[in-house]
């Protein structure tokens, strides 16, 4: 059964335009060069007046989501992307939810 992940990120504060040319020129290219789909990307105000990143991504089942996160997080990742990443988002902020897709 096909796994949604919605995941949200608090971006820091005058980061905005940084962090959503940096997911597109190269995180995202570089996710969907392991496997991984993204289906959507958003961007909201929150309530206190923040930039939040919004996006999802669909995984065949949670074997392939695991598989793909292992192989996409690696030690390069840990060590090179991780440390730039925090430096644009609130690391404390960050939000992931699993959905599973109902047949209504």
């Amino acid at each position: 059964m096909k796994i949604v992940e919605l995941r949200e990120y608090r971006i820091k504060k005058g980061k905005t335009e940084q962090w959503l040319n940096w997911m597109r020129d190269e995180l995202l290219p570089y996710q969907r060069s392991k496997g991984m789909v993204i289906l959507d990307t958003y961007v909201h105000r929150g309530s206190d007046e923040r930039d939040y990143f919004v996006w999802l991504r669909e995984f065949d089942d949670e074997a392939s989501r695991q598989r793909m996160h292992k192989e996409t997080y690696n030690e390069w990742w840990v060590s090179e992307i991780r440390p730039r990443v925090f430096e644009l988002i609130d690391e404390d902020a960050i939000k992931v939810r699993l959905l599973n897709r109902l047949d209504m």
